[in-house]
Order: C-alpha cells, then structure tokens, then sequence
C-alpha cells in the first residue's frame, strides 16, 4: 500500500487540495501528462537536468497533480456520498470503483486549523495522478541522484462530473494568466549585487559561468552610444542577447574562458555595427539570433561575413522571428560549404615570420585569383599554423582540415617528415594538389613521393615565385 501524506485545506478559488512532499521517483512512477499538455522541450529537459545536477541553492518548486475521485452511485451499496465534502468535512473517502482512498485523521487539538489527510492506493505502478504543472521538472532523463529526494506536491481532489473542464481550466490558468519575471530583470538583479554576486562568483559558480561575467562586461550605455545601429535590435533584451552568444562562443569553442577575450568581441562587434547593421532592414530588425550568428562569423570566419550578410538580406531571413543561432549557423554553414573552395596549405616549421608571410602571401594569391576568375565562390585559406582554440591533438586537427579542404599544397622543402605524411593523406583522399620546393634543397625526396611532380622556386626571390607558382597552377585546378 502506497501511502502520499499532507495537509488538506481549500485554496483560494475553493479548490481542495492536499499538499506535502514525497520521493521524486514515487510522483513520477504514480502520475503522467494528460492530453492537454505541451510537448516536451528537449532544450528545457537539458537545462532542468543541468540544474538539478550540477546547481548549488537547489529549489524544486510544488509540481500540481490532479486526482479523480470516482464513484459508482449506481451500485447497490453506494451510500450516496458527497466526496469532496466527506473529504473536506473529515469523513474521508473509499472509491467503489478502484483502490484509491483518502483517510483523513483526526485534530490533535481543538484548535488545529489544519488537518493531515492521506492518499492511499495500491502499488501496481498504474497513473494515478494528472500532471497540471511541473511536466518538464519530472520528465529528466537522468534523474537516478534526484529519485530518492523529497520534493513538495499539491493534489487538487476533483470529482468526476467536473474535472474534464476544471483539470483543463486551472492548466490554462496556471501557464497563461502569470506573467514571468523575464530573465532580462533578473540578471540585471544579480550583475549589480555586487557584494553577493562577484565576478569570481559568476565564473566558478556551477549556477553561472564564464557567459555570464562575459555579459556583465559589456556596458549598455556604451553599446547605445559607439554601437548605434545595434540599440533597436538590443533594446529591451540586452543581457539576455549577449548571454545567449556569449554561450554560442563558448559552446563551438570560439572564444576561451580568459579575461583577454573580451576585447576580440568588442572589436567584432565594432565591425558587425559598421559593416553588417548599417544596412536599415537589419538596423530595424529585433532578431537577436541572426545578429549572434554574424557575430559568431566575425570572429571565426570573417570572410564569409558578406557573402552571409547577403543571403540574409536576399531571403528576408531577418523576418523570421523564431529562430535559434545555432541553427542559422548550421544553414550557413551548409550555403556557405557550396560557396567557398578552401585551400589547405602544409608546410616546414621555418621561423615565426615565414610562417607569417606565408599566411599574407596565399591570402593575397586567392585575393587576387577571385578577382581575375571572377569565381561564383569564395578562395578560403585556412590558416597556416595559426589555429585558435581550445587545445586539441594537432595530428587529428589537421587530417580533418586536410579532409575539408577542396585543393592541397605543399611546399617540400627540406622533406620534412610531417609534410610528406600530410601529402600522402591528401593523395588518398584523391585532393587536387600543387608541389612546390626550393631548387637549391639537398634534401631527396622518397622513391615513391619522388614521382609526384613539383615546381622548383628560388628562395631569393620566394614570394614573386610562389605567388606566380600558385596564381597559375591554381587557375588551371578552379576553371576545371
């Protein structure tokens, strides 16, 4: 026998009700969604668990059940009773028609105001409660270290003649009457308790994190005055924007969790208002997802930043009101994989400055390719020895960059070990490749590497050549 106890009493609006606390695996096993309630949100589910796992000042708020109290009149030994008023007047109530009980127990003094009732059943682990609020905080997945923990419930005690349209009514009551304290007041109210929510506090806190002691660092009164395409789009929900792609760049690994990072969105910020918001049908937009996704291309692909602005605009997206950053992301990744041709580029550990003209020299050849061929799509370098990010196995790093790119090169030079190794891979992966290697190299490449053609340059005069070298080999692989 089952056994829920709590004290009975009406609440305002006339309703009797039973309240106490139980096992947070007992009200999942006994209850269940009824048809009226929305569908679960798989996001909500993460964020629930999320908090009830990892979270310090845990509160579980009442979840609401209905319990029907059936009863056949038409027997032959029914008494006729009232359930609600045998309930409410101490009687109690037995069910002729399924095992549900409710034993109400006597005062312990005269002048007790409230009474202790309890809802007995059996355990054949049917549903015997409707779920009228609370849906989402009992349909988490991993609830094994919140099963055995007490949490607070309100039964509401109907009879069957009136609970298909009262059970409905209070539901719609419950979820559309409140109106929430939006999440805009409420980081407003923790960013300027300073004395209890310092910015230590908001990095360690497992309720908080680096997303928001980035968002406390941005200034809204300076966003309104250096950055004032962004004011009608941010206006009203400042906090809540900027907590949402500070975490969107935290997530892909955008940016890192140092204090220095702040100023790199600043800066893309800076561009995103000058470059991307001065157009006036994006000035006048309130979508806060697509203005998360250019700055999430600011600061990691910047040159798609145009093509990506114009796809906005050509198709309107900016009217779009329901929308997700993420999943703009994923659309523009997908146009963008169609409109863009990367070009990977392995090359020797020379020195810092080498490996820095390197990086300026092919960006100019694709600049000035693009221009020439007048391309339908974008020439993107992806960078040379200049990864961003947070540490990974460069081995695995760069075999999935050899893996996207659409064109690789080598520069041969001094046969370093690594090279010829990536040079393989991309032959495997049947890459359209361009070889090139100083001519003065003593170095020999392997018999079997050594069949694969390369173009010599002269190291004296390595940008003029490369550039010429890569400007017409490139040309013949593109209009291929």
């Amino acid at each position: 026998m089952i056994k829920l106890q709590g004290l009975l009493g009406r609440t305002f609006g006339g309703f009797l009700t039973i309240r106490g606390t139980a096992k947070f695996s007992d009200i999942v096993k006994y209850s269940e969604a009824k048809e009226y309630q929305r569908k679960t949100i798989p996001e909500h589910l993460i964020e629930i668990e999320k908090y009830y796992n990892e979270s310090d000042n845990i509160f579980f708020p009442e979840v609401i059940l209905s319990l029907e109290l059936k009863y056949d009149f038409e027997q032959t030994e029914a008494s006729g009773i009232d359930p609600i008023a045998d309930i409410s007047n101490g009687i109690g109530f037995s069910s002729n028609m399924n095992d549900i009980s409710i034993k109400v127990l006597r005062k312990r003094h005269d002048n007790d105001k409230l009474r202790v009732a309890n809802i007995l059943f059996n355990d054949d682990s049917l549903k015997k409660f409707g779920r009228i609020d609370g849906n989402h905080r009992l349909t988490i997945e991993d609830n094994h270290s919140i099963n055995p923990k007490e949490i607070p419930f309100c039964v509401i005690l109907f009879e069957q003649r009136t609970i298909e349209k009262d059970e409905k009514m209070l539901f719609f009551n419950i979820n559309s009457k409140a109106k929430p304290l939006k999440t805009e007041e409420t980081l407003k109210a923790i960013f300027t308790d300073e004395s209890n929510f310092n910015d230590e506090l908001l990095k360690s806190d497992s309720s908080f994190g680096w997303e928001y002691y980035f968002t406390k660092q941005i200034n809204e009164a300076d966003i309104n005055i250096y950055f004032s395409n962004l004011k009608v789009l941010l206006n009203g929900k400042f906090l809540t924007t900027f907590l949402k792609l500070f975490k969107l760049l935290l997530d892909n690994e955008v940016i890192e969790r140092i204090d220095e990072e702040i100023s790199k969105v600043i800066e893309a910020l800076s561009l995103v208002n000058s470059n991307i918001y001065n157009e006036l049908l994006l000035k006048n937009s309130n979508n806060t997802s697509i203005f998360s996704a250019f700055l999430y291309y600011q600061l990691k692909s910047p040159e798609l930043i145009n093509f990506l602005k114009e796809w906005v605009l050509k198709n309107e997206i900016y009217q779009i009101e329901e929308l997700e950053p993420n999943s703009i992301i994923k659309i523009m990744d997908n146009i963008a994989n169609h409109k863009v041709k990367k070009i990977f580029v392995a090359m020797p550990y020379f020195s810092d400055p080498t490996v820095n003209a390197y990086n300026k020299l092919f960006k100019e050849v694709l600049k000035d390719l693009e221009e020439s061929l007048n391309t339908p799509y974008s020439l993107v370098l992806m960078p040379i020895m200049r990864y961003k990010g947070a540490s990974k196995r460069i081995d695995i790093r760069l075999l999935n960059e050899i893996r996207l790119c659409d064109i690789f090169i080598a520069d041969l030079t001094t046969v370093n070990k690594n090279v010829i190794y990536e040079m393989a891979f991309a032959d495997g992966l049947n890459k359209p490749s361009i070889f090139i290697k100083e001519k003065s190299d003593p170095e020999e490449m392997p018999f079997d590497a050594s069949q694969r053609q390369y173009i010599p340059y002269d190291k004296n005069d390595y940008v003029t050549q490369i550039k010429r070298i890569i400007k017409n080999n490139l040309s013949e692989i593109l209009k291929r």
